[in-house]
């Protein structure tokens, strides 16, 4: 049982290091937003209508999307891939569901604000957000990986078919020149097939 109060804890914890950013009018809405997040410890910042771009260190935005809303005032959101993003709204029409979904949005509250329900949303959309993250970084690495074994597989028929080797000798010469000189292999690669090049 412990356990699970550190979990709790930590949550918490680091729900409190966000700096959350609300773009809403000036209303009670708006106001009881804000309560909540500050009684959930979030540090905050508030805006009544979307700026240009995204002010910095800005971890949450919590937005209002509005049905006749059909400029792309927010669609600085959808390009910033290291936000999480709540939209505000007060209809589910065709209009707000395709735009929910242009702009990436890992959580949505509606309107009227009410207490319940922030907190939640709030830890469910960062949860969301940091697991796409780290998919994001993932498939970076593997993309990557794949280059870099693209290149590799490059230099080895350049080197195979240079001294006349197999395959195997070849590759295996290639990465004894990068234990060597201490460089990955996909340096000495990019080396070999600069050099094939010339």
């Amino acid at each position: 049982m412990r356990i699970a109060g550190t979990s709790d804890q930590n949550l918490l914890r680091r729900l409190r290091r966000k700096r959350v950013l609300v773009i809403h009018p000036d209303d009670e809405d708006r106001r009881t937003l804000l309560a909540q997040l500050r009684r959930i410890g979030c540090q905050t910042e508030k805006l009544a209508s979307p700026p240009d771009a995204l002010p910095p260190e800005i971890d949450v935005v919590l937005f209002l999307l509005l049905r006749n809303q059909t400029d792309n005032t927010v669609q600085w959101m959808a390009e910033s891939s290291n936000i999480t993003r709540i939209a505000i709204i007060s209809y589910e029409t065709p209009e707000i569901l395709t735009a929910l979904e242009r702009l990436h949005v890992h959580a949505v509250l509606s309107k009227p604000i009410r207490i319940f329900g922030v907190l939640a949303a709030l830890t469910t959309a960062v949860s969301l957000s940091q697991h796409e993250g780290r998919l994001q970084q993932r498939v970076k690495s593997l993309d990557e990986t794949l280059k870099a074994r693209r290149r590799i597989e490059k230099a080895v028929l350049i080197l195979s078919e240079r001294h006349q080797i197999n395959e195997e000798e070849a590759y295996k010469r290639l990465r004894d020149k990068a234990m060597k000189v201490s460089s990955p292999i996909a340096e000495i690669a990019d080396a070999v097939i600069a050099s094939d090049d010339v």
